[in-house]
């Protein structure tokens, strides 16, 4: 398979279901690796930044960034 896709599934009653559509043709014929999901642990950071000082430069670096990246997320999916 050229393109790889990745999906998460849950195994019940035999039977793999996946949590959402999957984009392949009716009756196409995949190669299926399965991985275990890790338990991940949930970690709180509240009261992290508690009596830090953040520079108003740095929150405007942070926003172009943040705002870069979901630019170039929207025109991706736009695309497709």
């Amino acid at each position: 398979m050229s393109n790889a896709l990745k999906y998460k599934a849950i195994y019940k009653d035999g039977v793999l279901i996946p949590f959402g559509k999957i984009a392949l043709d009716e009756g196409e014929k995949v190669e299926i690796e399965i991985k275990k999901e890790k338990n991940k642990k949930n970690i709180s950071l509240r009261g992290l930044w508690k009596g830090s000082f953040i520079k108003d430069e740095d929150v405007d670096e942070a926003k172009f960034i943040w705002e870069k990246g979901l630019k170039k997320q929207i025109k991706f999916l736009n695309a497709k």
